[in-house]
């Protein structure tokens, strides 16, 4: 089209053109806050459900006195209690990411302080696991008791490593905060300890985890070597040598494939968000790993659960019956992590 001597028409093409521009933008503006809605809807639904199943079993195990004094089920519930935390975290991070902001500084930093440190504790608090399970397995009951007495020193370990954690993030000189903009968490590297923390971080992450499938492998070596000798398990039997290869194979392999992809998502994973908000919710699904595998192969929190929701008390107190730990010249029901009544 010619256009004309006044330069009317020019000015009337620039002017679409600068109006295209901004419906396009504002389109564009639109799909993005729209994606952020159901990117924080989702969280907070995925959060909530995760919570409402550990809490569950956090319920179960506390109200039953006989689970409670089991040191398998002390260690279920201090799993569960660390999902719950890291749920409360990632819940209140579905509203930043609904809003495209952190709404306070200090409230967005005390996040951090509670995700990171938490999943530190289940880091280190799945290898003490793994160590107790190979204690059960290839030992007497007086190691494990010396090891894993009542006094709690099992616990001390991890609740030391991951109060550092806590103070280093909770200090002015490091920082983990969520970026709404990228759907993901993040150290501040502008802080000079950020990087320190976040390296010694992936050290435990990385090597933590298979240092936990290399023990398990020792477990599962030592259960083929005394059933292919004729000799006696201290577990249960078939059942339960399928139970702990269940819930090993399953918390090991998500947690690895979890932590590499999170520590090494540059060079494993495009650099999009798209991405970035996959590792998250991979993160926030790790806290149903635990209560998924618990509802499944464990009789006695089944049992617990069918008696909270609509069983007869008379059934309930039955159930309760057969947690019952057995005499030590029978099988210790005490010394399985999954029970064996399935």
């Amino acid at each position: 089209m010619a256009q004309n001597d006044d330069g009317t028409n020019g000015t009337i093409l620039s002017n679409k053109s600068a109006s295209n521009s901004m419906d396009f933008a504002s389109l564009t503006s639109e799909n993005e806050s729209l994606l952020n809605v159901l990117v924080g809807c989702a969280m907070m639904a995925l959060s909530s459900l995760c919570l409402a199943a550990n809490l569950l079993v956090v319920k179960t195990i506390i109200m039953d006195k006989n689970l409670r004094r089991q040191n398998s089920y002390k260690f279920m519930l201090a799993l569960c209690l660390v999902d719950c935390s890291q749920s409360v975290a990632h819940f209140i991070t579905g509203f930043f990411t609904i809003d495209k902001s952190n709404f306070d500084q200090l409230l967005s930093k005390a996040l951090g302080v509670i995700a990171t440190p938490s999943y530190v504790f289940y880091a280190i608090i799945t290898i003490v696991l793994a160590i107790h399970r190979l204690t059960v397995i290839s030992s007497s009951v007086y190691l494990e008791e010396l090891l894993f007495s009542p006094i709690g020193l099992w616990f001390l370990l991890p609740a030391l490593v991951s109060l550092c954690f806590a103070l280093a993030l909770s200090s002015p000189w490091a920082a983990i905060s969520y970026w709404p903009d990228q759907f993901s968490w993040a150290y501040d590297d502008s802080r000079p300890l950020s990087k320190w923390v976040q390296n010694v971080e992936e050290i435990i992450e990385l090597g933590g985890i298979p240092l936990a499938g290399l023990i398990y492998a020792a477990i599962f070596f030592t259960i083929f070597y005394k059933r292919i000798n004729g000799l006696v398990l201290r577990q249960t039997g078939t059942v339960a040598e399928v139970k702990v290869l269940i819930q090993a194979f399953v918390i090991t392999i998500y947690c690895t494939v979890l932590n590499y992809f999170w520590h090494n998502s540059e060079w494993l994973l495009p650099n999009t968000k798209m991405a970035k908000c996959a590792l998250n919710f991979m993160w926030i699904a790790n806290a149903a790993v635990n209560p998924i595998i618990y509802f499944a192969v464990n009789a006695a929190i089944r049992q617990q659960i069918f008696a909270v929701f609509g069983s007869s008390p008379n059934l309930a107190q039955r159930n309760l019956n057969t947690n019952l730990a057995m005499g030590r010249n029978g099988i210790r029901l005490q010394n399985n992590f999954i029970n064996s009544n399935s």
